[in-house]
């Protein structure tokens, strides 16, 4: 069967036929699980579209339990609302408040090289950026973790070290790299089965990972992926740092070399 949606990617049509995040909860069910309801709402200028989040959000770490959606619009908003609300899922608030429309993209995208949906429907991630923001506003009392280190993303200057690295603790050195690796890693390798958690960190430069799921059996783990994962890193955090994987977690086909 062909899909109907012929001018997105393939990726954002599976996520219009097949929503899973699309409802709501109530004050009342937030009491009941012992969580915060933070909602945010945006609507477009002539208000014939709209998006509304609505998020279970733990008040020990700020973590968002779980996410509900409702929207009005095009197709390609409702598809958008429904892979945003996975990208949601399990972050803090903070970095709910980092998600931008390249990571949108990105995780909607087939292809590197091909847009996830037609230029026109950027209005609709705008839209959806919009209400993200207005449900972080709601949650933005919640005390975050003392180990907690807010993604140096945009803060760390390509090719530098982040600010003081030397000078923090192993735990704030290996949250600083969790942080990269939630933010611009993992949510690309579990679009394909796969995950990554880290094991160790020694001297603050070398990083023992391992790879989780289908990334155990996957020859590009010790190539093309361990690769961007080292150019990321190197970038973000630190130019010396080296990603190692560790070997007992991969499939006795794919070993890094010297193995």
């Amino acid at each position: 069967m062909i899909s109907p949606w012929g001018r997105f990617s393939r990726k954002l049509g599976e996520k219009i036929e097949k929503p899973r995040f699309v409802g709501s909860f109530s004050k009342e069910e937030a009491i009941r699980k012992n969580m915060r309801l933070a909602t945010g709402s945006a609507k477009s200028s002539k208000e014939e579209f709209y998006v509304t989040f609505y998020w279970l959000v733990d008040e020990w770490d700020g973590v968002i339990a779980d996410v509900k959606f409702c929207a009005f619009g095009s197709a390609a908003l409702l598809g958008i609302a429904e892979a945003t609300s996975e990208l949601l899922m399990r972050k803090n608030y903070d970095q709910a408040a980092k998600i931008d429309a390249e990571l949108i993209g990105g995780f909607l995208g087939d292809k590197k090289d091909k847009e996830a949906f037609p230029e026109g429907e950027y209005g609709s991630v705008n839209l959806i950026l919009d209400a993200i923001e207005s449900a972080v506003k709601e949650c933005s009392d919640i005390p975050l973790p003392d180990n907690y280190v807010p993604t140096p993303v945009q803060e760390a200057i390509e090719g530098k070290p982040y600010p003081g690295w030397e000078t923090l603790s192993l735990a704030k050195q290996i949250a600083v790299i969790e942080e990269v690796i939630a933010v611009d890693i993992r949510p690309y390798i579990e679009l394909d089965a796969g995950g990554i958690e880290v094991v160790s960190l020694t001297d603050g430069k070398y990083l023992v990972i391992a790879y989780k799921g289908a990334c155990t059996s996957c020859h590009s783990s010790t190539g093309s992926t361990l690769q961007a994962i080292q150019q990321i890193l190197s970038a973000k955090v630190h130019p010396e740092i080296r990603v190692i994987p560790d070997s007992s977690f991969l499939g006795s086909s794919v070993r890094p070399e010297g193995n």
